[in-house]
């Protein structure tokens, strides 16, 4: 009789650990979340005006270096171009 209330005790103690693990990887998924959707919470999105400004602010600085690099391109192919009709 002893031993079969010890091997339920084994027993239930075993199928009761099995949970908590589950458990806590529920909780850290749960954490995980909510940590995030806080610190979703803590950012300050710009208006319309102000993305309007930034996104004219990056399209005509890529145009400009854009510009910048295709004249280098030109004058380095162009010099290039030079040395090779010159030493031909």
């Amino acid at each position: 009789m002893q031993e079969n209330n010890e091997q339920a005790k084994n027993v239930s103690s075993e199928s009761s650990s099995k949970p908590k693990k589950a458990k806590k990887k529920e909780k850290k998924k749960n954490s995980f979340f909510s940590e995030h959707k806080a610190e979703f919470k803590k950012i300050t999105w710009p208006n319309r005006k102000i993305l309007t400004k930034q996104t004219i602010t990056v399209i005509f600085i890529s145009i400009i270096v854009g510009i910048i690099i295709f004249g280098y391109d030109f004058c380095i192919d162009f010099v290039i171009q030079s040395l090779v009709k010159f030493t031909a």
